[in-house]
């Protein structure tokens, strides 16, 4: 049977989606027809990388409705008046039928070319046409981005159609419509089954390893990172069903995936040195200050160097591979291009999203180390630009305004935090606490001697077993050879050089949460966390206030008059999106 979805994928090109170029060709020899039997287009590895490759690069033509679903249904972003009636719908939770950035459909496209990937994938194990350990591999990739894609559509439209078949035509797609839906916990529950099922080896971090087919290097950039962060993904489904342990523990696997690597003590640790984010001047890494903590005017605001450089770099500098897990690059010689700077940019775009000032407020709200207002943060995620502030995060990258750059997706900061709220979900508060301050070894002995003791070195090393065993000893002077991995650990608000949280929220629980909640806020503002943090928490806590009242905030500081019936709306738990498919 010739299955009209899959054909659509494969007439896409496969990589012509992704690459431009006759080098591609070559990786990917698949002859673009209008009819393609899909029991024909499987027979080879080259095939099913090509599925693979094919699938990534229609993915990244998701970037923009996912930034604006996740970010501004949220507290942090706003319209600008350059902003067309569809921006604005969503701004104020107000949408209408047609709005395209609120149109399911092209997630369940890609869905439908995931289901036929992995239909395919299953023929050629069977047939021996593909090893069961590269099976394993390309199945558990897809089928975790299919997760990854669904949690998204679970999100924002509540309850969805959850379908793992093949449908046999385009058409079916409208009618998705009056496909039974599962209801959101239902949802996470499936897909939770279902990830739990995957073959892939659950002790690495990335799918494809060095030296594999899919894992290589084109137009400057590696497609290392390119593919989901499996253990990431798994961790935020446990953490969205409240089981806080597995969690935890597949948010620790990636913490930990430099363990043995050469970057043992600075890669993902969210460490104070060492070619990564960090808080010293000495470094060449990436920090947030120059010298001199209480004066703004010396912050290391360029992109070749600093905190804001994290979104500057390429996908092979070391600087940048130490924080970020999963990424989409854009080459220039891509035929997928960037469409993001297009909504943030005055110079080269319409302009059309910025910061709240309730974002503006959070960051103004904070206190250095040094005793001097404001997060250095706001001064590197956004700027100004003849008068107006605009998001720098997705322009920083001066490629990104040739259609280049990168969708940037997970990172360090995030995933210590995830893990620092399930940890302190889980009786673990003093750990989620080191996370977010001062680090695990500044947690564990607050005040060390000077020099240290040995009593003082061992106590940096806690006592609990995995996922939440951290070595953090660093013997200083007394002992240069005994630096354990998280022993450069620094913590988020260190490393931004703000002043840390009474130790007291080590004993209370939704304090420690809400402030584990805000601190996103001001490490990942318009990265596309936003609206799931708010609506995961309003959720668990069945507190719809915690949503509802920074959206308002929002809506009132920017004078838009539909503040109130928006926190009315919010109040009554209407908080998801009219399930509205079409062409």
């Amino acid at each position: 049977m010739k299955n009209k979805i899959g054909n659509k994928l494969l007439a896409f090109v496969l990589c012509a989606v992704l690459f431009a170029g006759a080098s591609c060709k070559k990786l990917l020899d698949i002859k673009p027809e209008d009819e393609v039997d899909i029991s024909n287009a499987y027979l080879t590895q080259a095939d099913a990388d090509a599925a693979v490759l094919g699938i990534y690069g229609k993915f990244a033509n998701l970037a923009s409705q996912y930034i604006i679903l996740n970010e501004l249904r949220a507290d942090l972003m706003d319209v600008t008046n350059n902003a067309d009636p569809y921006l604005k719908e969503i701004n104020t939770h107000n949408v209408t039928s047609k709005n395209p950035y609120a149109n399911p459909r092209p997630i369940y496209e890609l869905i439908m070319n995931c289901n036929d990937a992995l239909k395919g994938f299953n023929k050629m194990v069977k047939e021996s046409r593909l090893s069961v350990q590269e099976y394993d591999r390309r199945y558990s990739d897809i089928g975790a981005l299919r997760s990854w894609l669904y949690l998204q559509l679970g999100i924002h439209y509540g309850s969805v159609p959850y379908i793992t078949e093949s449908l046999e035509s385009v058409e079916d797609l409208a009618k998705l419509s009056q496909y039974p839906k599962v209801p959101f916990n239902v949802l996470i529950d499936s897909l939770i089954n279902f990830t739990s099922g995957l073959g892939y080896d659950r002790t690495q971090t990335f799918t494809y390893p060095t030296g594999n087919t899919l894992n290589f290097f084109i137009d400057g950039n590696n497609t290392r990172k390119f593919y989901i962060t499996i253990p990431i993904l798994r961790g935020d489904l446990y953490l969205w069903k409240g089981q806080y342990l597995e969690a935890a523990k597949n948010y620790k696997i990636a913490m930990d995936v430099e363990s043995s690597g050469n970057d043992i003590n600075f890669a993902y640790r969210v460490a104070y040195d060492g070619n990564t984010i960090v808080n010293t001047v000495s470094s060449n890494g990436v920090d947030t200050r120059n010298g001199k903590i209480q004066d703004t005017s010396v912050l290391f605001t360029g992109k070749a160097t600093g905190w804001r450089s994290m979104f500057a770099f390429t996908n092979t500098n070391r600087s940048w591979n130490a924080e970020w897990y999963w990424s989409l690059p854009y080459g220039i010689q891509f035929a997928t291009k960037n469409k993001l700077p297009r909504f943030f940019s005055k110079t080269m775009g319409s302009y059309l999203l910025k910061p709240s000032h309730a974002a503006l407020d959070n960051w103004q709200g904070e206190m250095r180390a040094s005793g001097t207002p404001g997060d250095p943060r706001g001064l590197l995620s956004q700027t100004v630009v003849a008068g107006d502030h605009v998001i720098t995060k997705f322009t920083d990258d001066d490629n990104s305004l040739l259609g280049g750059g990168q969708w940037n997706i997970w990172r360090a900061g995030g995933v210590h935090l995830r893990f620092a709220e399930a940890a302190n979900r889980d009786n673990k508060s003093q750990l989620a606490w080191g996370l977010l301050n001062g680090g695990i070894a500044n947690a564990l002995v607050p005040t060390p001697s000077n020099p240290i003791t040995v009593a003082e070195v061992a106590a940096q090393e806690t006592s609990f077993p995995e996922p939440y065993y951290f070595d953090a000893r660093d013997a200083g002077a007394n002992n240069t050879s005994l630096r354990q991995p998280w022993s450069k650990n620094t913590g988020i608000r260190n490393r931004a050089w703000l002043s840390f949280y009474n130790r007291n929220l080590m004993n209370d629980v939704t304090a420690l949460e809400d402030a584990l909640i805000k601190e996103a806020s001001l490490e990942l503002a318009f990265e596309g966390q936003r609206w799931a943090d708010l609506l995961r928490i309003a959720m668990r806590r069945d507190q719809p206030d915690f949503l509802a009242e920074k959206v308002y905030q929002k809506l009132l500081k920017s004078g838009n008059p539909a503040a109130g019936s928006v926190r009315q709306k919010l109040l009554a738990k209407q908080w998801f999106l009219p399930f509205d498919i079409y062409e």
